[in-house]
């Protein structure tokens, strides 16, 4: 099997180094041409908590999708059976859509590990839903550098497609992926609940990511103060409300696991909060932003989402 991965940010660069050793064939796909060099010369190095010796991993095709190099590329010995997609929503430009496009044939699946919503209607224009799965990780990863990762926290991966778009394929034909996953040390399901899987994610994103990163605060000082959780319980309530209106029913237990989230990543700064100090463009337009908008469209006002949404946009800007 081959699989190509593209991003390569923390869960990318995990992925690539844990299934390396498993699967017949595997390209790692960055941004940049720089960082494509720096991995073809120095492997993947996960750096692990309990060692100080870290995990190098060579066997792998490195490449840019940057137009400069694209007439440069690594002839692939076979076209990918899975294309792993690991950016952010704010990287999915129509150069890279268009790269994408280049990389499918009629035997390859995307799989989309992206946070927030708006992804899939894009996406589904470009190559279609009987080509489309989606994934929800808990994996925890962060990026120490362009070629080391270390794997802060063990999760679940789920995968699957979104019903009822995706009805062509039925999910059992995508169980040797899983098993993959599962052989390079990774726990995976395949799931037919991904639509509540997103949502759920989507949710647990709006109502954490956007507070850590107004505050400046790590995840678990949220849970420190009630002005914040009180805030958090606006998000959350105004995002079930929007749920229920579209039809979603979200687990009873979800804001204990928003809860259990923030302590079991209290020490972690969230993507948001790293992108406002790096000075990078948010995802907020895919997560409030998303959700503000949807509200609009059906008539449902979101109060708290809307002024946080706007506040981080003043901060980009």
């Amino acid at each position: 099997m081959h699989i190509m991965i593209i991003g390569a940010g923390s869960l990318g660069l995990l992925f690539a180094a844990k299934l390396a050793p498993v699967c017949s064939q595997l390209t790692v796909v960055t941004r940049s041409d720089g960082q494509a060099r720096e991995l073809a010369q120095y492997g993947i190095q996960i750096v692990r908590a309990e060692s100080q010796e870290p995990e190098l991993e060579k066997s792998i095709i490195f490449q840019s999708y940057s137009e400069e190099t694209s007439g440069n590329m690594v002839p692939l010995a076979r076209q990918a059976d899975y294309i792993f997609l690991m950016v952010k929503q704010t990287a999915l430009s129509s150069e890279l859509i268009n790269y994408i496009q280049s990389q499918m044939t009629h035997h390859t699946y995307l799989i989309c590990f992206q946070n927030g919503v708006g992804h899939e209607v894009k996406l589904s224009q470009a190559i279609g839903w009987d080509k489309l799965l989606f994934a929800v990780t808990t994996e925890g990863a962060k990026r120490i550098g362009p070629t080391s990762v270390s794997h802060t926290g063990h999760g679940i991966t789920y995968l699957g497609a979104l019903e009822p778009y995706h009805v062509a394929t039925p999910n059992n034909q995508h169980i040797f992926i899983v098993q993959m996953l599962e052989l390079a040390g990774f726990r995976a399901e395949l799931s037919k609940n991904m639509d509540v899987r997103i949502w759920s994610k989507l949710v647990i994103n709006v109502v954490i990511n956007p507070l850590t990163a107004i505050l400046r605060v790590q995840n678990g000082e949220l849970l420190r103060s009630t002005w914040t959780l009180s805030l958090m319980q606006d998000l959350y309530q105004e995002a079930l409300r929007l749920a229920a209106a579209k039809g979603v029913e979200l687990p009873v237990e979800l804001w204990d696991t928003i809860m259990a989230v923030c302590e079991a990543t209290k020490t972690n700064h969230s993507s948001m909060l790293q992108d406002i100090e790096a000075s990078r463009r948010t995802e907020v337009d895919y997560l409030n932003g998303s959700l503000v908008n949807m509200g609009n469209e059906i008539g449902i006002e979101l109060p708290a989402n809307s002024l946080v949404y706007r506040i981080i946009k003043a901060i980009e800007n």
